[in-house]
């Protein structure tokens, strides 16, 4: 029972950590990256310790999360943070465009396959459509 409260909590908790900070002193993003950065890494230690295995996802999004906040503080420009969605979402785009091409079953059957049970066919639209949604994510968000 404990489990996947602590499980919910090393996913979600940095993010709410990070918005109480950053919306409680002005928008300071000087402020809220350091204990973001920390709280991203101890989620994911968290999740090694429960799980025995880092995710791909969680551990993609630590490193992008580490690095866009990194040069944030260090070049002072938030347009790195800012960025970021952008990247991540653009590089599970190629990621699973480029999977469509290189492996014999679609990267998400992979990923989600004791989840969701769907044919071929529907694993491969499904890839798709998750494509089309991770790059128009990341135009919204440079338009936005």
């Amino acid at each position: 029972m404990l489990r996947p409260i602590i499980k919910f909590s090393a996913d979600f908790g940095p993010l709410l950590l990070f918005f109480i900070i950053y919306f409680n002193n002005e928008n300071d993003l000087k402020l809220a990256i350091p204990p973001f950065i920390v709280a991203t890494i101890i989620s994911l230690i968290v999740i090694y310790i429960l799980e025995k295995k880092l995710p791909v996802v969680p551990l993609i999004g630590g490193i992008i999360i580490t690095f866009f906040g990194g040069l944030t503080l260090y070049f002072d420009n938030k347009t790195f943070f800012y960025m970021k969605p952008t990247i991540v979402n653009l590089l599970f785009a190629c990621i699973l465009f480029f999977g469509k091409f290189f492996t014999e079953k679609p990267l998400l059957k992979i990923f989600f396959q004791s989840a969701m049970h769907l044919e071929i066919e529907g694993w491969r639209k499904l890839n798709t459509r998750w494509i089309i949604f991770f790059i128009l994510v990341s135009i919204h968000n440079e338009i936005d």
